[in-house]
């Protein structure tokens, strides 16, 4: 009995997960609605990371169906164009007749000379709604009449900003473009100042904007229009029946002076009156769309149709399940579900009213990003293509590598372009591959990289202040590390040891011995092969490693590496030592670590009051950010400005934007994986102008050795013009 039992339950579990469906839940939906949900036995959540990480987990069959706006829609399609079948519409519950989410249109006064075309738009002036951080438009939409219309030059002496702005200029003469430009605040002031046309229609010419911002700009450049200041509008559709007073019920009841006025200016050069229901659209964007796995459309379509057939309610005379109020409030709380009951591919519901297939032309060379992994390399391509369809320029692509080191050389050698690293990568990035940062990816405050300097509480002679360090022995986690730069910081400033370029030949003169792991390795150290006598005088404390016969190599094998062998190396024979606490903190945590049997030297030279690794933050020889976006150094300065850009434009509309869907979230973990292309403790890029206070500490910490990289490279440089010259004067 109990077999047959058993085989029931099994059969009845597998029927069960065979007719329950798996629905895409990002954050937004929380842990007690998926729990409601789940207890129907109909429905359950799969975890998502946002629209991107939803459309693969469909496409590997992980889940069945999602909840998609129309930017996301069109990612996924780009990666799965045949992949999934749109269920139905999500219409916003008071605009349920509306055919679309909004239009973008163009408007003209009435004299406008119809036989030229879109052409007849040159030398009229603009009046564009502008760049907010607020609206839902982004710079595709926003820009899609200017790019539709101006002639694409590309000017190898200017940035692809200041070609785009031209560009507009020459063909529309007057302007008024209000908000940023582009998101880094000198060069948006400077493209200003050079660019005053584009800010002459504005009604406050001096800030480059409207008096009037209702509506993210739309009313303001309505106004701009109707004041006689510009040629054409470009706006929502809905603002100008809002700002004619067009009855959309009844658009015949405007009022006369309003018909004749303006116009609807088509994209084939066509006019339209204001009063039409429907106007001629340059971009129309589809509503949000319930998508489902190929596979299960009928059966899905048939439950859907009728769990959400009505939207329940406690209020209702017989209160309906749990489950059925969680799956409601999850899909219609705020749209109303409109199913579709013909079968149509997602590029026929698409491009209705939207291009899909993008023209990938751009002035600028590509920005080629370099990646570690199959998983980071994933995640760069749909950045990449998700970029293209914000209208991001330019345009992102990406090559992957095995290894930092890999990357770094390649970036040298101008094969690709940039990357994020570590901190503790920044002396080699510099020194070793000449490259320098472009944006600061600003951290976590939590996550910052805070370096100690620590010794064993139970020391026969505990150090007091930095100059008793003279004649001790020092340990290290590695090599050019945060830790190893923060300490030559610090010596520099108690000047324990001289202001030069030469650190390592600084410290061997300055300690007994020490343990550096990494200086030896050609790869890592710039001192290599240089000074035997300096490299073993710090390498000298670290232990033999078993089977390869050496000592002092940054790996595994070397019991004094990293921040856990910075102990170890306190146990004997060091005296003192630099770490980063919170590469401990899971150490300490479990107790295989005790804090407490260290006390922290400060950086004012003072030892702590008491045991830990707790301290102010004033005690500490450093707190910085925790990585840093690089590229070479030696680059032009129109191509540095470029990337620098284009990445603030990528991190405006998928870093943390307030109050805004993202279709793919660019700091966060991808396919169940961390720290890809940014570390996930990101939270902001920050421009190499920043005050953000671990920022600019982070640039303190590295200006020495970005001073004497540039310096070495010009005195270089110089021998090589004097060599050059006499050579010359010699023949």
């Amino acid at each position: 009995m109990k077999f047959f039992f058993a085989l029931a339950f099994v059969i009845f579990r597998i029927s069960w997960a065979e007719n329950t469906y798996r629905l895409c839940a990002p954050e937004t939906i929380d842990d007690s609605t998926c729990n409601s949900l789940s207890r129907g036995g109909f429905v359950k959540c799969v975890r998502v990371t946002d629209s991107a990480d939803c459309a693969m987990k469909l496409h590997d069959g992980k889940a069945d169906f999602g909840v998609f706006d129309a930017e996301e829609l069109i990612l996924a399609y780009q990666f799965y164009p045949d992949d999934f079948t749109p269920l139905a519409q999500l219409k916003h519950i008071e605009r349920v007749n509306e055919e679309w989410q909004f239009q973008s249109v163009v408007v003209v006064p009435s004299n406008y000379n119809v036989n030229e075309g879109v052409s007849g738009l040159e030398k009229g002036g603009l009046c564009h709604p502008g760049f907010s951080h607020t609206q839902i438009w982004n710079d595709y939409i926003l820009k899609f009449l200017e790019r539709k219309t101006y002639k694409h030059i590309c000017r190898n002496e200017s940035s692809v900003a200041e070609n785009e702005v031209e560009n507009i200029r020459d063909f529309f003469g007057t302007a008024c473009r209000p908000g940023d430009w582009v998101l880094e605040s000198t060069e948006d002031k400077r493209l200003k100042e050079k660019y005053p046309e584009l800010c002459q229609l504005c009604d406050d010419r001096e800030n480059c904007k409207y008096s009037n911002n209702l509506h993210h700009g739309h009313i303001g450049a309505l106004e701009c229009l109707t004041s006689g200041r510009g040629n054409a509008a470009y706006v929502a559709g809905e603002y100008v029946h809002q700002f004619f007073k067009i009855n959309e019920s009844n658009p015949s009841s405007t009022s006369s002076t309003t018909k004749p006025s303006y116009q609807f200016l088509c994209p084939q050069g066509t006019v339209q009156p204001l009063t039409q229901s429907n106007p001629c659209a340059w971009i129309q964007q589809p509503w949000g769309l319930i998508l489902t796995r190929n596979e299960r459309v009928n059966d899905l379509a048939t439950s859907l149709k009728e769990w959400l057939s009505t939207n329940p309610s406690m209020d209702s005379r017989i209160p309906p399940d749990a489950w059925l109020i969680a799956l409601n409030k999850i899909i219609q709380e705020d749209t109303k579900v409109i199913f579709i009951n013909e079968s149509i591919s997602l590029k026929s519901y698409l491009v209705r009213g939207r291009e899909v297939d993008l023209n990938e032309r751009s002035c600028g060379h590509d920005i080629r990003w370099c990646t570690l992994n199959e998983g980071e390399t994933k995640k760069c391509n749909f950045i990449a293509k998700e970029a293209l369809l914000l209208g991001i320029e330019p345009k992102f692509t990406c090559i992957e590598k095995n290894s930092t080191e890999s990357c770094l050389r390649d970036i040298y050698e101008n094969k690709t372009d940039i990357i994020t690293i570590d901190s503790n990568q920044g002396h080699l990035a510099r020194v070793k591959f000449n490259l320098t940062s472009i944006l600061y990816p600003e951290t976590m405050e939590d996550k910052n990289s805070k370096v100690i300097a620590i010794i064993r509480d139970d020391s026969e002679y505990k150090i007091q202040n930095f100059k008793q360090i003279k004649n001790k022995y020092l340990c290290f986690p590695d090599y050019g590390g945060i830790s190893w730069i923060s300490f030559i910081n610090t010596a520099r400033f108690h000047k324990i040891i001289p202001d030069t370029c030469d650190y390592a030949e600084a410290v061997a003169n300055l300690v007994i011995s020490a343990c550096t792991p990494g200086i030896k390795d050609i790869n890592y150290s710039d001192v290599a092969g240089e000074n035997i006598n300096i490299l073993n005088k710090l390498c000298e404390i670290c232990p033999n490693e078993l089977g390869n016969n050496s000592t002092c190599s940054a790996g595994r094998e070397n019991e004094f590496f990293g921040d856990k062998g910075v102990l170890k190396c306190l146990e004997g024979p060091g005296d003192i030592g630099f770490i980063e606490p919170k590469n401990l903190k899971k150490l300490i945590d479990r107790k295989i670590v005790n804090q407490n049997e260290y006390r922290v030297l400060c950086r004012n030279g003072s030892l702590a009051g008491y045991t830990g690794f707790d301290i102010d933050d004033n005690c500490a020889l450093s707190i910085t950010i925790d990585s840093e976006l690089v590229g070479r150094r030696d680059d032009s300065k129109i191509r540095i400005l470029d990337t620098t850009l284009a990445l603030l434009k990528l991190e405006d509309w998928l870093g943390y934007r307030p109050d805004s869907r993202r279709a793919i979230r660019i700091y966060d973990s991808f396919t169940d994986h961390s720290d890809l292309l940014f570390k996930d403790s990101t939270i902001a890029l920050e421009a190499p102008n920043s005050t953000i206070k671990s920022v600019l500490a982070y640039k303190e910490l590295f200006s020495k050795i970005d001073t004497c990289t540039s310096g070495s490279l010009k005195n270089i440089s110089n021998f090589i013009v004097v060599f050059l010259l006499a050579y010359i004067l010699l023949q």
